[in-house]
Parts: structure tokens; sequence; C-alpha cells
């Protein structure tokens, strides 16, 4: 699996920055979208997940694991996204976000785990470390690293991604396959890392 990248606290709160007010944009066309832009980073492509929480709850989130897109690009492009298109919320107001804390997962690529029996699968999984992601052909999904703070128990992390990909949780599909990563995850307001 690719090293990540060390991404200094400077270039993380522009990171932020520029993820935020991509947002306020919406809203406020004259806001400044270009300042943060200048990112040592900037021309990386990972694949970026951008999250918005308020109090403490999910309000947002929408990336991506291709690493098809560079940073400069992906952030904001995923902050309007996990704003104003993330199907679970309705599109956020301007009221909401001065109580909304972003945070961004820069990912590593993926890599291949075992997947022919859940147990096996479960065996390979690093709690706190891994993110993971599922396909079985049909459908998909993932969870970023960060959801194991609300999913501690293996078993129930991976419960809970069988539901949100739609598979019955009691039946392993014979074509799934998974992959895990890694990520980089950085959160407002001081660009301070929440998880490695």
């Amino acid at each position: 699996m690719q090293l990540l990248p060390s991404i200094e606290l400077n270039e993380r709160r522009a990171m932020l920055t520029l993820a935020r007010n991509a947002i306020k944009a919406h809203w406020m066309p004259d806001t400044d979208t270009e300042t943060a832009a200048i990112l040592p980073h900037g021309e990386l492509k990972s694949g970026c997940f951008v999250t918005l929480h308020k109090h403490g709850e999910l309000r947002g989130c929408i990336g991506t694991l291709e690493q098809d897109m560079p940073l400069q690009q992906s952030i904001p492009y995923f902050a309007r996204a996990a704003a104003f298109q993330d199907p679970r919320f309705p599109p956020l107001t301007a009221a909401e976000l001065a109580d909304c804390i972003i945070s961004i997962s820069v990912l590593s690529e993926r890599e291949p785990l075992p997947a022919t029996s859940r147990e096996e699968l479960m065996a390979a999984l690093v709690p706190f470390t891994d993110g993971l992601w599922l396909s079985d052909g049909y459908h998909r999904a993932t969870f970023l690293p960060a959801v194991w703070r609300q999913l501690p128990d293996k078993k129930e992390f991976l419960h809970h991604l069988l539901l949100k990909g739609g598979w019955p949780p009691q039946n392993w599909p014979a074509q799934m396959k998974a992959w895990r990563y890694h990520s980089i995850e950085f959160i407002e307001p001081d660009g301070e890392l929440a998880l490695e």
C-alpha cells in the first residue's frame, strides 16, 4: 500500500479553508476560493472525502476512493457535494454552516483483502486503521477509518457496512470483494489530525 503524504499543519489549515470557502461561495459568490488553493500537495491525485458534522452528528459526507483528481480540485468539489448533494440530508443552509465542523480525509491507494467469508475478512481488518470498501458487482459501500470511532467492534463495523451497501447482513455474497485503505483525517478549527 502506498504511503500517505506528510501534510504539514499550515497546508491542512489551508485545505480546510478551501473546503469551507467552497461551501460559502454557494451563497456568497464573492467568497475567495483561490487563496487556499496554493497547496504543496494540491496536484496530488488522491482519494478524498469531505465530512460535515453539526453538533457532533453527521451532516454530510461525500468523496471518492479514486485517485483521478488533484486535491486542490477534489476538496472544494466534495465540500460542496457534502453540503448540498448528500442524499441522506437536505441541502445545508447558510445559517447551519456556522454550526458545522469540516473534516477532510486524504486516502491511500486500495489494497485487496481476502473476502471469501465474513470471518476471513474480519480476521484481516485492523480496527481504527483500515477503511473498508466492499463490492459484489451489484452493490458497493465504504466506511472511512474514522467510522471505527462509532463502531469499534469488527463484527458491528462489517454488519453496518453491509447494511449501508444494501446486502442482507446474514448472507455473505459469493462474489464479494474487499479492499482496505488508510487515511489522514484532519479537522477544523485547527487542522489537527483526527486519525492516521
